[in-house]
């Protein structure tokens, strides 16, 4: 029988560690912020490769609209979402739990912050060589 005590008393110390280990096991924050980083590279990247390819680029404060082969990609926030439209048609996701983005103009391109939703801040610089291509002309 005293056996029988102490073996319950040891199951149930060693049970009642268990709520204060699940905190730790299923704690995913840190996991979707290093995610988040992860993923605004990948959108970092495939902006500036539409910025390198268009032809013009109109910068407002809320959206960005590039002109490539007649055709208007414009990149702004919609919901908690940021998406690419082409010809104000579509909806492609790419950029996710958003809470503010700002356009800002800048001599030869635009700076581009975003607020996400876990509270960090995410900038990046985006130079255009429009200009640059004009200047070049030997005409």
């Amino acid at each position: 029988m005293v056996e029988m005590l102490y073996a319950f008393s040891i199951f149930l110390l060693i049970v009642s560690f268990f709520p204060l280990s699940f905190k730790y096991l299923f704690q995913n924050e840190q996991f979707e912020a290093r995610n988040k980083i992860m993923e605004w590279h990948v959108f970092v990247q495939q902006l500036k490769k539409e910025v390198r390819l268009s032809d013009e680029m109109y910068v407002f404060n809320d959206r960005i609209i590039l002109w490539k082969d007649g055709q208007s990609i414009q990149f702004d926030k919609h919901g908690s979402n940021i998406r690419r439209r082409v010809d104000e048609k579509g909806h492609e996701i790419v950029f996710q739990q958003v809470e503010t983005v700002c356009f800002d103009e800048l001599k030869d391109g635009f700076r581009l912050t975003v607020n996400d939703l876990f509270q960090q801040q995410h900038a990046a610089s985006f130079i255009s060589f429009l200009d640059l291509e004009a200047d070049d002309d030997p005409e």
